[in-house]
This record gives C-alpha cells, sequence and structure tokens, in this order.
C-alpha cells in the first residue's frame, strides 16, 4: 500500500477537483477518444502539443508522402493523426480516411465451410481468416471513401453533375463486387485444396506409421510440410485471382479524376497490433501495390511500434518515418547527440504539454492551487517518470488526484513519485508477467521468463554497484543508468518496448565502442530502492561512463549459458557466436561442409532444461484470454458499473470488441449487467460479479507469488 504524501493539508476547497480529473484523464485519451468528450466547443487543435518545435512532427506528418510514426504505447500516435486528419480537410485536393488495423483483425474470423472440420489443422483457418481479412481491407476502404464522396457531393451538390455523380457510385460498387468474387474463387479453391490435401493425407497414413517408428521427427516434418503447402497454396490462389490493379487501383484513379483531387491519404492505427504474418498480408497485398503502382496518388500513414513493422516491397526511397520516442525524435531533429540540447528541447515539450491542457480546463486557476511545487520542478519530475508519454502523465496525474486531492491534499514530489511506482506496478510489471501475448518485436527468440530473469540480473548489478562497496563522491549515488553496447541493443528492445527501461543517450564505452546508454524506468527503480537521476551534465556522464555501469558482459554470459544458436540439423553454436552467423545469413556452418544450407535460430540451451513454473496453472484460468484478464482486472479495479463506451475508452479497444468480450464474461458469471443504473440512466451499465471478484484476484494473488518467486520485492 502506498501511504499519502506526508505534507500539511491545505485548504483545497476552491480545488475543482472533478475537472483536475479531467484535465489528467483527456492526457491518456487512447485511439479515436475525441478531447469533445471532456470539453464542449474543443477540438483536437484545442489539445494538439507537437513533440518538436515550429509544429515539426504534424507538417512533416501532412507532407504527400507515405510515412511511418513511430512510438512505444501512450506517446500520442492516434492523437496525432486526428490533428493531421484535420488539417487536411482544408485541403481541397486530398481526401483522408482512417482505419483501425486492430480492430478489423479482431473482427476478421470468417465464415469456415462445413466442409472443413473444427478440428482441421489452424494453418487452414489461418489461410481463410487471411482471405477475409483482405476483402475486409479493400471494403473497409470502399466504405470509408464512400462517406467521403457523399459528404463533399453534399457540400458541392449544385456543382456536381448527375453523370459524374453515378460515375462515382458505380465505380465503389465495381471495388465491392470484385473483391467479393476474388475471396469467394480464393476460399473455395483452398476449401478444394484442404480436402485433397486431407485425402492424399488418409491414402498415405500407414507408410507414415511405418517411416515414424524408424524416425521419431518425421511426424513433426510432415506437420510442417502440409501446413507449408496449405500456405504456399493460400499464396498461389491470391496470384492467380487477385489483381489488386483492376479489382482496386485502377477504381481510386478513376475516382481521382471524378473528384478532381490530387491525393488520398489512408491513416492505419494500431497497425503493430497484428502478428508479423497479417502484416505480410496487409503489406504485400494492400500497402504495397496501393503505395507503388498507383501513380503517385496514395499515401499510407501508418502508426507503428519500434521494431514490430513489416517493410515487404514498400520502396524506402518514398517514405519517411518519424519517431516519438525521446532519444530517437530528439536525435533525428538534432542530427547529433548533444544531451544537453534534447533535454531542453524534451523538457519544453513537458511544459508546453501540461501548460495548454491545464489552461484549457482551467481559466482562473494556478498552479499552485493544485501543486506544493514550483511549476518548474513539477515539469523536470514529469520528464523523469514519463520520458515524454503523454499518456503515462496522464496515469500519474490521475494516480495523485486519489492519493492527495481527493482527500484535501496539494500533490507534492512523494506523490508524483509514488504515483510513478503505482504505474510501474499495476501497469508495467503486472500486464507483461501476466499476458502470455505480449507485445514482442519482431525476430525476438528470446522468451519473457529470459527476458525478466535478465532485467532481474541488471537491477542486483545497479544495486550494487551504488552499495557501499564502492566509494563515489557523487551526491546521492544515482543507479538508474547503465551502458551496453549499440550491437546488443537487439536483446533488450523486448524491455524497451514494453517499458521497462528507455534509451536515454550514444556514448563511446572505455573501449572506443559505441554504445547505448539506457535509463530504468522511474516507477522500477523506486520498487527497488535505486536513487534516479538523468545523466545531462558532464559529472553524471562520467559518473556512469565507469566500468561498473557497463552490462556488456554481465548481458553476454547470462545468454551464453541460457540461450545457444541451433539450426535444424541439431548443430549448436554460442551464443556470442551470433553476429558472426549473423553477417552469413544465418546459414549453419557445419551443413555448409557437406553441401547442406539450414538456418539457425536462437533456442533455449540443453544447460537450461529445467521445469519453469506456469504463471498460470488453473485449467480455468489458462482458458481466460488476456483481453479477456484486462477487461475483468479494470472492472474489479474501479469496482463500480461503467458503460461500453467508457470501458473502451479506458482500455483502448474497440466498443464492438468491448461488447464481444463482454457477451463471453457475462455467459461464465464473471461479469454482470447493472440492471438498476442501466434503466435509470438508459444506458447499458456493467460491473463484475462476484464470482468474476474472486476470480480476478486469484489471478493476482497468482502474479504476486509469481514475482517473490523470482525474487523481486516491492
Amino acid at each position: 500500500m502506498l501511504s499519502l504524501p506526508l505534507v500539511k493539508k491545505t485548504d483545497c476547497i476552491s480545488m475543482d477537483k472533478e475537472i483536475f480529473l479531467q484535465f489528467a484523464e483527456s492526457l491518456k485519451l487512447v485511439r479515436r477518444a475525441r478531447v469533445e468528450d471532456f470539453i464542449k466547443d474543443k477540438n483536437v487543435d484545442d489539445i494538439y502539443t507537437d513533440l518538436l518545435p515550429s509544429n515539426a512532427i504534424i507538417n512533416k506528418l501532412n507532407l504527400p508522402r507515405t510515412t511511418l510514426l513511430v512510438g512505444r504505447k501512450g506517446t500520442g500516435k492516434s492523437t496525432i493523426f486526428q490533428k493531421s486528419q484535420k488539417d487536411l480537410i482544408e485541403n481541397k485536393k486530398c481526401i483522408s480516411l482512417y482505419i483501425d488495423v486492430k480492430s478489423l483483425y479482431d473482427n476478421s474470423t470468417p465464415t469456415i465451410s462445413d466442409e472443413i472440420p473444427k478440428f482441421s489443422s489452424d494453418e487452414t483457418h489461418k489461410c481463410l481468416l487471411y482471405s477475409h481479412l483482405i476483402k475486409l481491407i479493400v471494403l473497409e476502404t470502399k466504405a470509408k471513401l464512400d462517406d467521403f464522396v457523399k459528404q463533399s457531393i453534399l457540400q458541392k451538390i449544385l456543382g456536381f453533375e448527375y453523370e459524374k455523380i453515378q460515375e462515382i457510385e458505380n465505380v465503389l460498387n465495381n471495388i465491392e463486387e470484385s473483391i467479393i468474387d476474388v475471396i469467394k474463387k480464393v476460399n473455395i479453391s483452398l476449401v478444394t485444396s484442404y480436402k485433397n490435401t486431407q485425402e492424399q493425407k488418409d491414402g498415405e497414413e500407414f507408410s507414415c506409421n511405418v517411416e515414424i517408428s524408424k524416425n521419431p521427427s518425421l511426424s513433426v516434418g510432415s506437420k510442417e510440410t502440409s501446413n507449408g503447402f496449405l500456405k504456399k497454396e493460400f499464396e498461389s490462389k491470391l496470384i492467380t485471382y487477385l489483381d489488386i490493379r483492376a479489382c482496386l487501383i485502377d477504381n481510386l484513379l478513376r475516382i481521382k479524376e471524378a473528384l478532381q483531387i490530387d491525393h488520398l491519404y489512408i491513416f492505419l492505427d494500431d497497425y503493430s497490433e497484428i502478428n508479423e504474418e497479417a502484416q505480410r498480408i496487409f503489406m504485400d497485398w494492400f500497402i504495397a501495390p496501393l503505395n507503388n503502382l498507383s501513380a503517385d496518388f496514395v499515401k499510407f500513414k501508418i502508426a507503428i511500434y519500434p521494431h514490430r513493422f513489416y517493410y515487404g516491397k514498400l520502396d524506402n526511397s518514398k517514405i519517411d518515418e518519424i519517431s516519438l520516442d525521446f532519444f530517437d525524435a530528439y536525435y533525428t531533429f538534432e542530427k547529433k547527440v548533444d544531451i544537453s540540447k534534447m533535454e531542453l528541447l524534451a523538457l519544453d515539450y513537458t511544459d508546453r504539454l501540461i501548460t495548454k491542457r491545464f489552461n484549457l480546463f482551467f481559466s482562473f486557476q494556478k498552479w499552485d492551487t493544485f501543486f506544493s511545487i514550483s511549476k518548474g520542478e513539477l515539469v523536470d519530475l514529469l520528464f523523469s517518470v514519463s520520458f515524454n508519454n503523454p499518456r503515462k502523465i496522464g496515469y500519474i496525474l490521475s494516480y495523485c488526484y486519489e492519493s492527495c486531492l481527493i482527500h484535501g491534499v496539494k500533490i507534492n514530489r512523494d506523490a508524483v513519485e509514488n504515483a510513478a511506482l503505482r504505474y510501474y506496478n499495476d501497469v508495467v510489471l503486472k500486464y507483461f508477467i501476466a499476458n502470455n501475448f505480449v507485445t514482442k518485436p519482431f525476430n525476438d527468440k528470446i522468451s519473457n521468463e529470459h527476458q525478466f530473469e535478465l532485467l532481474f540480473k541488471i537491477i542486483e548489478r545497479q544495486k550494487l554497484n551504488i552499495s557501499t562497496a564502492y566509494r563515489t563522491r557523487m551526491k546521492g549515488k544515482p543507479g538508474n543508468h547503465f551502458i551496453i553496447n549499440t550491437n546488443l541493443n537487439h536483446l533488450l528492445s523486448n524491455l524497451e518496448l514494453n517499458g521497462f527501461l528507455s534509451t536515454y543517450n550514444c556514448t563511446k564505452d572505455k573501449n572506443d565502442e559505441l554504445s547505448t546508454i539506457y535509463s530504468l524506468d522511474f516507477g522500477l527503480c523506486k520498487r527497488h530502492n535505486i536513487n534516479f537521476n538523468r545523466a545531462y551534465t558532464e559529472k553524471l556522464i562520467n559518473y556512469f561512463a565507469l566500468p561498473r555501469f557497463n552490462m556488456n558482459i554481465l548481458v553476454l554470459d547470462y545468454f551464453n549459458k541460457t540461450q545457444v544458436i541451433k539450426c535444424s540439423q541439431g548443430h549448436e553454436f554460442p551464443y556470442k557466436m551470433h553476429n558472426t552467423l549473423k553477417s552469413y545469413n544465418m546459414k549453419c556452418p557445419t551443413c555448409l561442409e557437406n553441401d547442406i544450407i539450414t538456418r539457425c535460430e536462437v533456442v533455449i540451451s540443453n544447460e537450461e532444461i529445467k521445469d519453469r513454473l506456469k504463471l498460470i496453472e488453473n485449467k480455468n484460468i489458462q482458458k481466460t484470454t488476456f483481453d479477456e484478464f484486462i477487461l475483468l482486472d479494470y472492472l474489479r479495479t474501479i469496482n463500480k458499473s461503467v458503460t461500453i463506451s467508457k470501458i473502451s475508452n479506458s482500455l483502448d479497444r474497440s466498443e464492438l470488441s468491448v461488447k464481444i468480450l463482454l457477451s463471453k464474461l457475462q455467459e461464465r458469471d464473471l461479469v454482470k449487467e447493472d440492471i438498476e443504473v442501466s434503466r435509470a440512466l438508459r444506458k447499458d451499465h456493467y460491473m463484475i460479479s462476484n464470482t468474476g471478484g474472486k476470480f480476478v484476484d486469484r489471478i493476482n494473488n497468482i502474479i504476486e507469488n509469481k514475482i517473490k518467486e523470482q525474487k523481486i520485492t516491492i
């Protein structure tokens, strides 16, 4: 339990606490949540704060070029998209469409033919799902385009000829009819291929059984061959039937001529939430063809996470990348490493962000109405705890509202630090441990268990580094920063993506090797009693450049003991050979000597063959998906009835997805509708049931036990 900050109570009667809560919650805006939901007569222009001076981010995004907007969760990608789309409304020579890719993917469950049994291979269902996804992508584009065209026609009704209106309608209908026809042919062909494969497999069953006794691995290879065949067959059918140029591109160009516009901007939000295979389908059959073959008409704006994007055949010379994470954003802007200048830019952004938002909600109140620390100290502290992540700032200020303002206590430094600890415990740590499907960088073969164990070793080293074992004149003995060779960065990318640490700076280590300076999360440091101080002065930079803060040996030793590199023929190599093998496209050198080409990959070492206790052992808990757990945990935490809209905004899920989850949970008596409130307010409200409350408590107990097992103390 977090104790209230030990400060004297002040007269908070004049404080509008509820408005402060709305101010904090507005910083947590997710997906397409709008500021209009908080303040009437306001829009995204009133809240938008550019990360860089002179609105450099939005100005670059608005250019007629395909652009990747790169940032971790909560960095403001969706808000930037809203701002860009609003800006583009004034440009009469373009159209902009918004597609929530995650929701589209979640709702792309196909109708399975009766000829394919439910127990058929996952690969068969996957192929049908992806064909359905392609159809939904095109139909969603058509629908959004249809809405936009109708609005344009209404605005210019007197200036449009009937023939042009009819022409546009015909083109849109052509798009819908052609894609439905194509996917129908693909699915029929897939069903036929599946049936043929099954018949062949049944005929060979006896011979396969004989071979299995000779070679136990043959059955696995047979399954992989079958799956590989279906995948190739799927791609072959797409090539045969789907002509994306005739189906979509040529029709879009006809609309371009009819409307006399220059560009179609397609905004793809939450793109990195879908897996790599789905991204391949999305890229190869939609994004790349439209981007490369539409005569410079279609431009994509894609919101992605670092290291979770499949480029495919996207022409790199024709795209821009804009980073929103601290180091990449300001290093790119400055074109050189100048941490003091980068710090000034970051602090300026934090100041502009909270000042603009505060003034929007409070016309007459001052900062000292709510805070017992100066605005300058608050800005500096908010940057330390968030590294310029607006959503995280919103969470922290909302926690401060709960711990201070509702008790008539002003917010001080301790309150903000305790809020950062709560965010780490409740958001970062809890869901990384509980989530078996945690968002990971592509090509990351390292298990979450290994990542977490490595993090624990780094924490233990930092505790030693700041202990009395080392003498130093540095005040406070901070231990939040450590250094690692840039060639090893990929080993920490999962931990960074999920908020445990952040890239802070680049430097040369004592061996003149280019290295990255990381910073552990502020809340993590507070949890483990590690003092936090950003290394932006020469004295602090020199302090953290001491050899004891270099983690190269620790990381390499850990992975050499727990991970090996292995080819499909069973040849193993120590992890330290990873960079060497990578330069040869991960080809196995032993196999090459026998004129065989196989690829190597990182696997768990045979030295670490020991059973690991699973986080969730109860069978009922295992049946619960992570999205269901998030929803249940949220309802358990707020402990009151709420609307679907409120759940959707709080959990960053579409309303349709939330509705589906609630239906499933209601059937299991984990969630119930609040009948009385729903009737009184004429809107459906849901709350957790007694059974659901006990269920969530059980899972949380398992999580706490898992944390204790891994020797991490609060």
